[in-house]
């Protein structure tokens, strides 16, 4: 089985208060180009615990800044989920975190090669799809139906978290 870990920000000021970052994937990506992804998010190695993974997965795809600047004491742990990949035929077992985060902190992040070099920011109001969907996700907000499935529960929280 497989470990995915993903982690969500949420901004707690700025321009882009309760909104989400995402980053999106690049075109040359032989896997889902264009695909939007938590903020950041990656495969558990084989020894480390989830938890382990968020951390170096967080210094390989935000940078050293981020890293140092991000506290991970906030992070929260959502239920473990497994997704059933019809494609591969493989199982995977889920970890997502979510996080409120500040406008700075945010900005000290560079994304890795892989992914565009800014954030997209969703809340509420924004149109998002599952690939399902068949959006074109180059000009389209589309997120693996899994990752879909959990911004929705993490919007829905932060709306009633927000009034």
């Amino acid at each position: 089985m497989t470990k995915i870990i993903s982690v969500w920000l949420i901004l707690q000021d700025g321009k882009n208060k309760n909104k989400i970052a995402l980053q999106k994937r690049r075109a040359h990506e032989t896997f889902s180009p264009y695909i939007c992804q938590a903020t950041w998010s990656g495969g558990v190695e084989p020894g480390e615990t989830p938890l382990e993974a968020v951390k170096r997965e967080c210094d390989e795809e935000m940078g050293s800044k981020f890293f140092k600047n991000f506290d991970f004491s906030k992070l929260k742990k959502m239920p473990k989920e497994k997704h059933i990949s019809i494609k591969n035929k493989k199982t995977y077992e889920i970890y997502n975190y979510f996080a409120q985060t500040n406008d700075k902190t945010i900005k000290s992040a560079k994304l890795h090669r892989d992914a565009f070099s800014k954030f997209i920011f969703i809340g509420l109001e924004s149109e998002i799809h599952p690939i399902k969907s068949n959006k074109d996700p180059k000009c389209n907000i589309v997120l693996f139906d899994d990752q879909y499935k959990v911004i929705k529960k993490i919007l829905n929280g932060n709306k009633r978290n927000t009034k």
